[in-house]
């Protein structure tokens, strides 16, 4: 709390800033007409982002329509997109994936600094074409400008600080944007220091007090091993020509938190990342221009039990791509190449994982045609994955995967389009549902992977119908299914595990399952005035067809009402979101999960000065301290969400 306390006493020296573009997933500086097909993108931005900003990507993004966290406490949580998770989704950090371990364990967070990004894009659905089947679920895209495509003389500088009485947390970001002779120079850092949660009642749910009673004092009012300090510094250079530009940047992110269901176990987490970028404009007939990007990354973390080092997880690796925009007349495209080597190790008592060499080489083409006020898509995807097991059994698996997309979009008048996209995806398994072997202690499951599996194969549809008016608000409302042959997930096969901390064995099998569900999201002005209505509404079933079950941890039906009035430099807001009960559990061992409203408010004052622009923002969240646990999380019966908190900061730009 007083860190909170002197954030509000300083509100006067600090603020904002409300320069912060639209990310583009598909190329930096390039028109988002390329992925317009694909119905239901969100870009998350300005004052949007102030208000949902949280340590963890996942639960930064977990209010928006068809999206949820995989929230393992307040620190670890990862996008869920239409019920998909993990390998399913893509997090990329400027266009190239975030080559981190996140993917491979709930309690793993995505090392990103959510204080020093500039904007989030999330797009829903397919984007296998562009990304790879990773992204049979949908992208998660973060900008962090640090490499500048075009030139901007003179200095621009932006403090931020947030307090977040929650976590008794403070947290602090700067960042300095300089330009000389076609010169780009950019510097970021940001700081975060966390205590434990503060929860409204007991940590453990009422059903799980009641299936497992315990004689030990229960943890109450204080979610126990939740702290964190998190720590992240950046430096970019960029060179501006007449026809392009290159640029490099280094980033280094270094986060301690605690593994909440561990209360004795902490994760030390580091990455070090470089990237480059290049274009170059070439103004041909055909052939516009050519983009190099590529990241390398050495991301590593500890688990520490105690003082003692338990399991150490490392990721080095490369992610390149090559990229050739082509348009003429009416036909405009992008075609490329894309590479992703990495090596993936986990030493010590947690291994469950063995060290394995992972390559994939593919090839890409995306080609959009307009026909008046029709559009039409088309694109493919080949891909090779090579994936070797280090262990003494040395398995190697090879795959080839293809993918295919059509998509149609008709402008039915100035403001209202309608749009379907069809596609179809291979995803090969990954190291981990292949050569898993041991216990997983984040998931309390014995994993056992399967050398045998085939590849996931997906067919999606999507309808979508959108409404834009301007400055007077927009509405978008998508209807979707995707099928899956030979989904792979870990069933329980009934056998005991040799490791007495774990009951049975979970192996990594195939059925067929379908997914399906609509979103809503619209915000509209009411009557010509200074008040907009906000409402999001979603919807998800998992199915698991060859067992005529439920698939575990789909996310429950949700409904969001706000009002927000927006005048001269104020901005108010209210929002009822509503989490409806979730009694479609895949088994007995996974309980129902009940409904609650979270009720939020918060407020936005703008002050325009000679030098620079001001910001201060405050919100309260969970305004009414219900207890809401979020069936996503395989935490949800011992770690709740939040109680009623306070989150205010401000942010200066000059």
């Amino acid at each position: 709390m007083k860190a909170l306390l002197f954030l509000l006493l300083s509100l006067n020296l600090f603020a904002e800033v409300e320069k912060l573009e639209t990310i583009e997933v598909t190329h930096q500086g390039t028109a988002n007409t390329l992925v317009e097909f694909v119905p239901g993108v969100t870009t998350l931005r300005q004052n949007e982002l102030k208000k949902r900003r949280e340590i963890s990507l996942g639960d930064t993004l977990r209010s928006e329509a068809g999206v949820q966290s995989s929230s393992y406490g307040p620190t670890a949580g990862r996008p869920i997109i239409r019920g998909l998770e993990g390998d399913r989704i893509r997090v990329l950090q400027n266009g190239l994936g975030v080559l981190d371990a996140s993917s491979q364990s709930v309690d793993h967070a995505v090392p990103v600094d959510t204080m020093v990004i500039d904007s989030v894009e999330i797009v829903r659905g397919p984007m296998s074409l562009l990304y790879g089947s990773s992204a049979v679920g949908g992208v998660v895209n973060i900008n962090t400008n640090r490499i500048h495509s075009n030139f901007e003389e003179g200095t621009v500088s932006e403090i931020m600080i947030q307090g977040d009485s929650s976590q008794d947390a403070f947290t602090s970001g700067a960042k300095i944007d300089h330009g000389v002779n076609n010169w780009m120079l950019h510097f970021d850092g940001g700081y975060r220091n966390a205590n434990d949660l503060q929860i409204p009642g007991y940590a453990r749910s009422a059903k799980e007090r009641d299936v497992d009673p315990t004689t030990e004092e229960e943890a109450e009012d204080k979610l126990p091993n939740s702290a964190s300090v998190q720590k992240s510094a950046a430096v970019g250079v960029s060179k501006i020509f007449n026809k392009g530009y290159v640029g490099a940047s280094y980033y280094f992110f270094d986060n301690q938190y605690g593994a909440v269901a561990e209360e004795n176990v902490d994760i030390r987490m580091k990455q070090n990342r470089l990237e480059l970028h290049g274009e170059y404009k070439i103004g041909g007939e055909h052939l516009k221009s050519i983009k190099l990007k590529t990241a390398q990354s050495d991301y590593g973390h500890k688990e520490m039990e105690g003082s003692e080092v338990g399991t150490t997880f490392t990721n080095e690796g490369n992610e390149s791509r090559l990229e050739f925009l082509t348009e003429s007349e009416n036909l405009k495209g992008v075609s490329g190449f894309q590479t992703q080597i990495f090596n993936f190790s986990a030493v010590g008592d947690e291994a469950y994982l063995p060290p394995s060499k992972n390559r994939i080489l593919a090839a890409f083409t995306l080609q959009e045609l307009t026909q008046g006020h029709n559009v039409f898509s088309a694109g493919l995807r080949t891909e090779n994955f090579h994936i070797h097991d280090q262990s003494s059994d040395g398995k190697n698996r090879n795959f080839n995967g293809y993918n295919g997309s059509l998509g149609y979009r008709r402008k039915l008048s100035d403001v209202l389009t309608s749009s379907v996209s069809l596609s179809y995806t291979e995803r090969a398994p990954n190291f981990q549902e292949l050569f898993a072997d041991g216990g997983h202690v984040a998931t309390g499951t014995y994993e056992q992977g399967n050398a045998d599996l085939n590849k996931e194969k997906a067919y999606a549809i999507d309808l979508g119908l959108d409404y834009h008016r301007g400055s007077d608000g927009f509405a978008h409302v998508s209807v979707f299914a995707q099928q899956f042959q030979d989904y792979i997930a870990l069933y329980d096969t009934g056998l005991p595990s040799n490791e007495p901390d774990f009951d049975n064995i979970f192996r990594s099998s195939q059925v067929d399952a379908i997914f399906y569900g609509f979103e809503f999201d619209s915000r509209s002005r009411i009557n010509k005035s200074d008040y907009f209505g906000i409402v999001r509404a979603d919807y998800v079933r998992g199915k698991d067809k060859d067992n005529d079950g439920n698939l575990p941890r789909i996310a429950a039906p949700r409904l969001s009402l706000g009002l927000e009035k927006v005048k001269d430099r104020w901005t108010w807001d209210v929002e009822a979101q509503h989490y409806f009960e979730q009694y479609n559990t895949s088994s007995e061992d996974e309980f129902r999960t009940d409904n609650f409203t979270l009720l939020n408010a918060g407020v936005i004052y703008d002050v325009i000065k000679e030098r620079g622009k001001l910001s201060l923002f405050g919100r309260v969240k969970n305004l009414l301290d219900v207890e809401a646990r979020q069936h996503t999380s395989f935490l949800k019966d011992i770690a709740p969400m939040p109680g009623r908190h306070v989150v205010a900061g401000l942010q200066y730009m000059y």
